[in-house]
């Protein structure tokens, strides 16, 4: 069950992680739509504002000419300069000739008819008619100061022709009126346009604004978003691979150990200690093996480890410390110990010194039945913890520590720490007569027991020699395969009850494994 909520969790988690990533596209990709929209009505807006200017510069500069010169009576050849100015540039659809604000003669006509008062006046003294039509077909912006003026063609200042038209308005105004508007653009902009103003150099007021419907951005962006997608089917990938494999270190492993505890996957093995000088079985070690119930086992170097870095260790020292109490139960007419192997966060526990004790009481044991080894890497303890080893010695646990040589920091420990017996760790035992660094570890170590009043178990014993050579050392018990393997409870009491002389054979010439 809680296999099934973990793996719907890590679907959720991926969902949500793609979830996200794709709004962060979506979201990036319409900035990026934006940015670039934007960009595009800036550079429309000012090539606008500069056809503009060239419109206003160039009409003054022949205006001028024209008010300079002689020609003032409507005649042909005047008619003929003012047609060749209005052929010649493209935003001028006609030049009139008006003294004292009456019209007399244009490029094509000798209409006469007054002109109507001017809507603005502009800084150079020059003056506007925003929807001059006179006899043109379509209304202008007719632009000078007498006599002459300018017919300018009011499309020429927003017909821009970019790369990429799209849904494009342009409208010009001067405080705030509007001289000229695209064509064919029937809703006003709002706020909900994208929109870029230019503003001229030369008049403050004068203003060109390029604006953009709100489905342009969206068309920009579905193409920024349809770019975007491959690599955020990438990033996806990685973050459900990231999320799987996060999952399967981080939860997994803890999972299926809450999930092999209730399935009864897990079972305690014994393996034997035994006197050197007498070849008595005094005690043994409590060691938890996992099968899978599909048959496959679990090293316990594997699931010990995760258990003691993600907080499970103490699940798993309870279950071996209540399977222990059980099983010595049942062996109530022998004198038989067994010693259990404790992590550093059993000793952190404030209520574990009283759990054991009411262990022992619900089975009627002695506490001395329950032996505790403490490795050498979990002696680095503070205070607290080095008061929870008293308090269990007090009680009167024996105190065990494992795999003794391999660590760093065990001999600071040593005179202040109640213990009362050392494991020699099985890689010095291996090494006895072999020649190797680590040849005279063994013999150090018993040294040193000896002077601090403790004991020596020696571990891993594949060989009489071993065995001989310990005891002329003065260690008094051993254990190894030369004596038993790790053994199920109900193997253990056969060999318990089996004669003297059948229990120490040993059990295999094969090589050892590396975990016993």
């Amino acid at each position: 069950m809680r296999k099934k909520k973990l793996l719907w969790q890590a679907i959720l988690i991926s969902i949500l992680a793609c979830v996200a990533v794709t709004l962060f596209a979506a979201w990036l990709a319409r900035e990026q739509a934006k940015e670039e929209l934007q960009g595009y009505l800036h550079d429309i807006a000012e090539q606008a504002m500069l056809r503009s200017d060239r419109a206003y510069t160039v009409s003054g500069h022949f205006l001028e000419q024209l008010d300079k010169s002689d020609l003032n009576d409507c005649s042909e050849a005047h008619q003929q300069r003012l047609s060749n100015i209005t052929f010649s540039e493209l935003f001028v659809r006609s030049v009139i000739y008006a003294p004292d604000g009456v019209v007399k003669c244009s490029a094509s006509s000798r209409s006469n008819y007054p002109l109507p008062p001017p809507d603005q006046h502009t800084m150079l003294g020059r003056s506007l008619w925003f929807e001059f039509k006179g006899d043109l077909p379509k209304p202008s912006i007719l632009y000078g100061k007498g006599p002459h003026y300018a017919v300018i063609n009011s499309q020429y200042l927003v017909d821009i022709l970019p790369v990429k038209k799209r849904g494009l308005y342009i409208e010009v105004d001067r405080n705030q009126r509007r001289l000229a508007s695209t064509k064919n653009v029937k809703p006003k902009p709002d706020t909900t346009w994208l929109q870029q103003t230019s503003v001229s150099r030369t008049n403050p007021n004068y203003k060109i604004t390029a604006s953009l419907p709100p489905k342009e951005l969206q068309r920009a962006w579905q193409d920024y978003f349809k770019d975007l997608l491959p690599l955020c089917s990438v990033v996806c990938i990685i973050f459900i691979g990231i999320i799987i494999w996060f999952t399967r270190r981080s939860f997994t492993m803890g999972l299926e150990i809450i999930e092999g505890l209730r399935l009864g996957e897990f079972e305690v093995h014994y393996q034997p200690m035994v006197t050197l000088a007498k070849s008595e079985v005094c005690c043994a070690e409590a060691l938890l093996r996992w099968q899978r119930q599909n048959g496959s086992k679990i090293s316990p170097d594997l699931f010990i480890g995760y258990a003691e870095e993600n907080g499970q260790i103490s699940l798993l020292t309870q279950f071996v410390l209540e399977k222990v109490a059980t099983d010595l139960a049942q062996l109530a007419n022998t004198d038989v110990s067994i010693s259990v192997n404790l992590a550093g966060a059993d000793l952190a526990s404030p209520l574990f010194v009283e759990n054991l004790a009411a262990l022992c009481k619900k089975h009627q044991l002695a506490p001395s039945r329950i032996e505790l080894e403490i490795t050498e890497r979990s002696l680095v303890l503070g205070q607290s913890e080095i008061e929870v080893i008293t308090r269990l010695r007090q009680a009167g646990h024996i105190i065990l520590i494992d795999d003794f040589g391999t660590g760093y920091s065990s001999l600071s420990y040593l005179h202040t720490l109640p213990v009362d017996i050392l494991k020699i760790d099985k890689s010095f035992v291996q090494a006895l007569g072999s020649g190797a660094a680590t040849h005279h570890v063994a013999s150090h170590i018993v040294q040193m027991a000896t002077a601090l009043g403790l004991s020596v178990v020696a571990e891993g014993i594949e060989t009489t020699e071993q065995a001989e050579t310990l005891k002329e050392m003065g260690v008094e018990w051993g254990q190894g395969w030369l004596y038993a393997k790790a053994m199920p409870f109900e193997e253990l009491r056969q060999f318990l009850q089996t004669p003297t002389p059948a229990r120490f054979k040993p059990l295999s010439s094969d090589p050892l494994p590396d975990t016993v």
